[in-house]
């Protein structure tokens, strides 16, 4: 019986938290997506989180990132206005997250003048915690998939930003097996963060 004990204690309940806590990230992310409310989304920065390009394969392309860009333009086609904040690491190597989103939004006609970019955030914490240092008072629309979307939500919430999000199309079918077990991952990590 106390080996029992031991193996559940050891193995199933950190098993059991993992799993709450990306359960609880979804129900709470799940409830601030409002893709169609124009109410909700206008007077809003937005707020791009980054995605590379491509991958380091070259195999296929990034449908993050696509699907980030095309739900940005249809955000500014809403909101002509709207000022984008193209947050994403350069590593001075393969990925040059900002500027990559930037020069595709560019293609795609939107004005150089609304759009700013964020380099050196190398996670969503650090995004949003630069959005939360420099633009304190004002609120967000945060673009990005949905599971990585209703994490930074959940982030967000718990910064106490006002943020609603714009779900990004994503992989053509369901994600990959690996990205469910990547994002377990992140939203432990999102969680660490944020309380410790």
């Amino acid at each position: 019986m106390r080996f029992i004990k031991i193996i559940f204690t050891t193995l199933l309940l950190p098993i059991a938290l993992v799993l709450l806590n990306y359960w609880w990230i979804s129900y709470v992310g799940n409830k601030m997506i409002v893709n169609e409310n124009k109410e909700l989304l206008k007077n809003r920065y937005v707020l791009v989180l980054g995605a590379g390009k491509e991958y380091r394969s070259g195999k296929r392309p990034n449908y993050f990132f696509n699907g980030r860009v095309d739900a940005v333009v249809a955000l500014r086609n809403k909101f002509p206005e709207c000022k984008i904040i193209i947050s994403g690491i350069a590593d001075g190597n393969h990925y040059d997250e900002a500027n990559d989103l930037k020069n595709e939004l560019l293609v795609k006609g939107i004005k150089d003048t609304l759009v700013f970019l964020d380099s050196k955030s190398e996670d969503t914490y650090a995004s949003l915690k630069m959005f939360n240092r420099n633009y304190l008072y004002d609120s967000v629309i945060i673009v990005s998939q949905k599971a990585h979307l209703c994490r930074a939500l959940w982030m967000a919430h718990q910064m106490n930003i006002n943020a609603v999000g714009y779900e990004a199309e994503g992989w053509p079918n369901r994600e990959p097996k690996w990205f469910l077990l990547r994002e377990m991952g992140a939203r432990l990590k999102a969680t660490l963060e944020i309380f410790f």
